[in-house]
């Protein structure tokens, strides 16, 4: 029997086929869960959220967004994570590290892919000592952002000195369904790095009322590389406002849980063996005290290509006090190969304990994730206005660009360098980005040496490239089935196409 999860994902997928022209964030399928009948309201104006983080972080360096409902406020950052979330428990969002400001201690999407960073850990493990020349080969994209300079020298600090979170290419704020939709390209983490991030993000946080955030994103794999293994979402607490984890069980029972949360033994639970959700509570001996709670879906339809066994949901309290850091992950071996897209759904909850814990079970069936595909060419229109780039509907009609991820295509990016306000229309979001050579830190006679020749690393965080907009998404090859024409601009001071970006396609149907 299908869940109700994937039927949801086709009924919304027939409804959008009925659409000609569209905009590339109405990608998402609808979830079937209505907004909440409360007030509502969403502002792009730095608001402080009166927390206390950690001294040497600055939030405006982080603020994108504030969502306030009649329940919880909500901040969300540049990189489309959540970095504070207030409820009747104060601040849930750990207080940060300098080295990594609102890049781990938040909700987000992580992923990587085993094949590359296991014979790299491997490597550092037989040979201890090599960790800072083996770093930049290491493959883990964050939805939020990369890491910065910091006191610490060890698995997440950088050397980049400011932070540089994920580029907002796309959003919107619907007043009527109080929902905020966005579109980031994710980073690799570590800086330098070797590796480019072909991974686009699409997130929408709608408050459903009782104190329900909805968060449902689509994931987009463009790069070159198979995606393996996701956490959906990384995250955790403010272990001080949240102090006992509680996680559920199959039979719709649920209990305290504990444990550390480090390398190795970390407290671990299948999904199938859990009710699909985790909470937070002050007293659990207390039904109306204040928690929290991730709903992260059973795995009912199996999505783990063969590994089912390993879609868990891991926690524990991080090792180093003052992090004050409770860290659950939910983990899927969900499949995203060059050109897939995955549908991920999850949820959090505020409210009374008793409350929660029985929101958290009527949501379960609503989580999870799936692999999606979009096989209706709904379209983007693009106009230029006063010389510039638009997708608002503006100015002068120029082209229209799939607005979904179809087979065979890829996104269109518009980028600027803000010294010369030149723009280019590209493929490749590294357009604009300086590289330097990385000498091959692995040995010859090693497996993986060949893998890391003639490498470099890239500069995409620096100030003066401007990450403007995803367009939409062309063909890499002339389609068969449709009437098409190469991609190319008019005439227009300061715009250009690159090379790659010249041999794509579009349909030319009108």
């Amino acid at each position: 029997m299908k869940s109700e999860f994937v039927l949801l994902a086709v009924a919304s997928l027939l409804s959008a086929c009925q659409v000609r022209q569209s905009s590339v964030l109405d990608v998402f399928p609808d979830t079937g869960v209505n907004p909440g009948s409360g007030k509502t309201v969403c502002s792009f104006d730095y608001q402080s959220s009166g927390s206390a983080w950690v001294d040497g972080i600055h939030e405006e360096d982080v603020f994108f967004a504030s969502i306030q409902s009649e329940d919880w406020t909500l901040g969300i950052g540049k990189g489309g994570q959540i970095y504070s979330l207030r409820g009747p428990y104060g601040e849930s969002i750990p207080p940060q590290r300098v080295e990594s400001p609102w890049n781990d201690e938040v909700w987000q999407t992580v992923v990587t892919s085993e094949e590359l960073v296991g014979p790299v850990h491997e490597f550092h493990g037989a040979n201890p000592g090599t960790w800072s020349q083996i770093k930049p080969l290491l493959y883990f994209v964050h939805q939020s952002g990369i890491y910065v300079k910091g006191a610490a020298k060890g698995h997440d600090s950088g050397t980049v000195a400011a932070p540089f979170y994920s580029p907002c290419l796309r959003k919107q704020w619907n007043a009527e369904t109080k929902t905020l939709k966005t579109v980031n390209w994710m980073q690799q983490a570590n800086t330098p790095c070797v590796w480019k991030s072909g991974v686009l993000i699409y997130t929408a946080y709608r408050d459903c009322g009782n104190g329900v955030i909805e968060a449902n994103q689509v994931l987009h794999n463009f790069g070159t590389e198979t995606l393996t293994f996701m956490n959906i979402p990384w995250g955790g607490v403010r272990k001080t406002s949240l102090p006992q984890t509680i996680m559920s069980n199959s039979d719709g029972s649920w209990e305290v849980v504990g444990g550390l949360y480090g390398w190795t033994d970390i407290p671990t639970r299948h999904l199938v063996d859990t009710g699909g959700w985790q909470a937070w509570t002050q007293d659990s001996t207390q039904e109306e005290s204040p928690s929290l709670a991730l709903v992260f879906g059973t795995d009912i339809e199996d999505s783990s290509n063969g590994k089912r066994k390993d879609e868990a949901v891991r926690w524990g309290t991080s090792g180093n006090v003052a992090r004050d850091y409770e860290v659950t992950e939910r983990m899927t071996h969900a499949k995203a190969g060059v050109g897939d897209s995955l549908w991920i759904r999850w949820y959090l909850v505020s409210g009374e304990f008793s409350k929660v814990r029985e929101t958290a079970a009527d949501l379960s069936a609503k989580a999870g994730v799936c692999t999606i595909d979009f096989d209706n060419d709904v379209k983007q229109p693009v106009w230029i206005e006063e010389g510039k780039v638009v997708t608002e509907g503006q100015g002068k009609p120029w082209i229209e660009l799939s607005a979904f991820p179809l087979k065979g295509t890829v996104p269109v990016f518009l980028l600027e360098d803000e010294r010369s306000g030149e723009q280019l229309i590209t493929a490749d979001p590294y357009a604009l980005s300086e590289t330097e050579p990385y000498p091959n830190p692995i040995p010859e006679d090693s497996e993986i040496h060949e893998i890391y020749n003639d490498r470099v690393v890239y500069k995409q965080y620096a100030p003066h490239i401007g990450y403007k907009n995803l367009l939409g998404y062309a063909f890499k090859k002339k389609p068969t089935d449709l009437e098409s024409e190469k991609l190319s601009v008019p005439f227009i001071k300061k715009l250009s196409l690159d090379a790659e970006a010249a041999n794509l396609w579009i349909s030319a149907e009108k």
